[in-house]
């Protein structure tokens, strides 16, 4: 380094940067992450206080659940009691900050008691993570833990109402009383927590062999399968990339995944309305004895048994490729290479920098414990955990960044005429965002940016660009113009993309595992039976079989209802003054106007559709920090 360039602050600056973020490609092979997190994108106070509040309603529905009443006059009595108990039987190994902090807080709940509201576990909780962080849950707790899912129920239900036991403080999920009907297992594939599988198809061919009787038991005799491909009416949920899954056997059963095929179709007819229906499922990508056609008519069970398994193949996906890869791993790649090539005064980094944050550390949270052999993706998903990471790698390995451009996907799928798929909440919802987001991102660069040449002319946005597809950077599939950036128009769709994906993609596909993946008997992560059972005769202790064990259960929904809890910052609300630009100002209002105006046309949508609100502006963070 010159004498000249060590003077120079942006050259230091950026110096630094590099030291701080360097790539590691060995935390999930060979994906680009954060070597260490640096101390500038560690989580917030803020942050850290409103975990706290979720893991306390979790914590006080487990307690009661597993330990019940022991002889106390009340909840808080039994808190109590554990929390002495945990001092002693599982705290003591522990880090000494715990140890500490239990003792300051024992007199308290001695003298005082503990609230109705049990507010004062947020104290607790909020020091311990605030103190040792987010990996304190499988660190130096793991004693505790273990202590609070002693006597947790066990096995099988012989009755669904045995999963409504395990929520005696929590609100049993919605989803609760209405699942088994088609009419919301359809509704989950354009308006559930993994709505980007449905694709208009043409020909089923071979692998699918469905007959007009099978079509017509579900869609009256006055229509055909032959009419319904021409009309554009047929739809296929695909499951292909799970054939080769390995099955799992954590932490003490046999578990089962599939790739299924499902059929879905939409009546004939004008009404705006119409919602598709399922027409018949099959198990696995060829058609076998193992695998036969399942239909609404084949049984109450074996029909159920069959939309089970591919709840159980969507929900795999939607974890490791639509949630994991396509949105934490995709949007991760870019903080790396912004913080390292553009300077802090760069018009890019100012417009990109607020949906970065707390990416970084929650990406780094998950490798560590939840995505490591024995974490919550392991314990609870249907394959084994290398095989997850295989899955995660190769969904983003497979986007390509100009085919992930949200009218490009719909497109690529057939399902971006709303004339032809009229009722698709997803589709429809984001499509507003995406524009309102476009709007902005368009009118702010066009401040800087005048031309295609000022775009050619900017150095450090080259070497971004550089950076981000380089073998030793990001690994960013298809990203680029002939290895740079040459025009303003792409620079425009690929902040669109990063900013959508940083905020409204995450929630479409976070904020639902706690509404509606939450709830085990709804959506098992995997299967507990083989699907050739499939073959004979389905009971109703089959279905039962095939769904999470009551220990499973619980564990799904602590971990999903605490992702899609934490809802902390908001799309479009930026920091007071962060914009020094006066003429930023304005164009600010607009987007802020424009989100304004989604989230009317939401709510009225709402009015004449089941309910579907996860992108809802007032409802989307503004980056993906959980």
């Amino acid at each position: 380094m010159t004498a000249a360039s060590s003077d120079n602050p942006i050259t230091n600056s950026l110096d630094l940067a590099r030291q701080e973020y360097q790539y590691n490609y060995t935390h999930i092979p060979p994906i680009a992450m954060v070597d260490e997190v640096p101390a500038a994108e560690r989580f917030s106070t803020n942050w850290y206080c409103l975990l706290a509040e979720q893991l306390r309603a979790i914590f006080v529905n487990t307690l009661i659940t597993n330990r019940g009443n022991r002889g106390s006059q009340s909840i808080r009595d039994d808190i109590q009691m554990f929390i002495l108990e945990a001092l002693i039987k599982g705290a003591i190994p522990a880090r000494i900050s715990i140890v500490a902090r239990l003792l300051q807080i024992i007199p308290q709940f001695l003298i005082k008691g503990i609230s109705k509201d049990f507010r004062e576990l947020d104290d607790l909780l909020f020091s311990l993570l605030r103190d040792n962080g987010v990996l304190i849950l499988r660190d130096a707790l793991n004693r505790v833990i273990a202590l609070l899912y002693e006597g947790q129920p066990t096995g099988h239900v012989s009755n669904l109402k045995d999963y409504e036991k395990l929520f005696p403080m929590i609100e049993l999920p919605a989803i609760a009383q209405n699942f088994q009907e088609d009419q919301v297992f359809a509704y989950m594939r354009v308006a559930g927590y993994n709505p980007v599988m449905i694709e208009r198809v043409i020909n089923l061919g071979d692998r699918f062999p469905v007959t007009d009787e099978h079509y017509q038991a579900v869609m009256g005799s006055d229509d055909s399968l032959a009419a319904a491909q021409a009309e554009g009416r047929l739809y296929l949920a695909d499951y292909k990339i799970l054939e080769n899954a390995i099955n799992g056997t954590y932490p003490g059963e046999q578990k089962y995944i599939y790739a299924p095929l499902a059929l879905f179709a939409l009546p004939r007819g004008s009404d705006p309305n119409r919602l598709l229906r399922p027409v018949a499922i099959q198990c696995g990508q060829t058609p076998s004895p193992d695998y036969p056609i399942v239909t609404p008519k084949s049984g109450k069970y074996a029909w159920l048994f069959a939309k089970t398994v591919v709840q159980i193949a969507d929900a795999n996906i939607q974890e490791a490729v639509t949630h994991l890869s396509r949105t934490h791993l995709f949007v991760g790649v870019f903080v790396i290479a912004t913080y390292r090539q553009l300077p802090l005064s760069h018009p890019l980094r100012l417009l990109l920098h607020p949906h970065f944050e707390g990416t970084l550390a929650i990406n780094d949270a998950a490798q560590r414990s939840l995505i490591t052999p024995g974490g919550g993706v392991d314990r609870l998903l249907a394959s084994t955990i290398d095989n997850s990471r295989v899955l995660a790698v190769y969904g983003l390995q497979s986007y390509g960044f100009k085919n992930a451009m949200l009218p490009k996907q719909f497109q690529q799928r057939g399902v971006d005429d709303a004339n032809l798929l009229p009722v698709y909440p997803y589709r429809d919802d984001a499509l507003l965002v995406w524009d309102a987001i476009h709007q902005w991102v368009t009118d702010y660069l066009k401040l800087y940016y005048t031309t295609d040449a000022d775009i050619q002319k900017d150095a450090a946005l080259q070497a971004w660009a550089a950076e981000i597809q380089a073998y030793d950077g990001g690994r960013m599939p298809d990203f680029g113009e002939d290895g740079g950036i040459q025009t303003r128009n792409y620079l425009i769709d690929a902040a669109t993309l990063i900013i959508f994906t940083a905020s409204a993609q995450h929630a479409a596909v976070n904020f639902p595992q706690k509404d509606l993946m939450g709830y085990a008997a709804a959506l098992p992560l995997a299967g507990y039976l083989p699907a050739s059972i499939l073959g004979t005769e389905v009971t109703e202790q089959d279905y039962f079989n095939l769904l999470s064990p009551l220990n499973q259960a619980q564990r799904q929904y602590n971990l999903l209802s605490l992702l899609g809890s934490v809802y902390y910052n908001r799309l479009g609300d930026y920091p007071q003054g962060y914009f020094k630009d006066p003429l930023v100002k304005p164009l600010l209002q607009t987007f802020q106007n424009n989100l304004q105006k989604v989230e009317d046309t939401i709510n009225k949508r709402n009015l004449h559709r089941p309910l579907y609100e996860y992108l809802l502006p007032s409802k989307i963070p503004q980056s993906i920090n959980i």
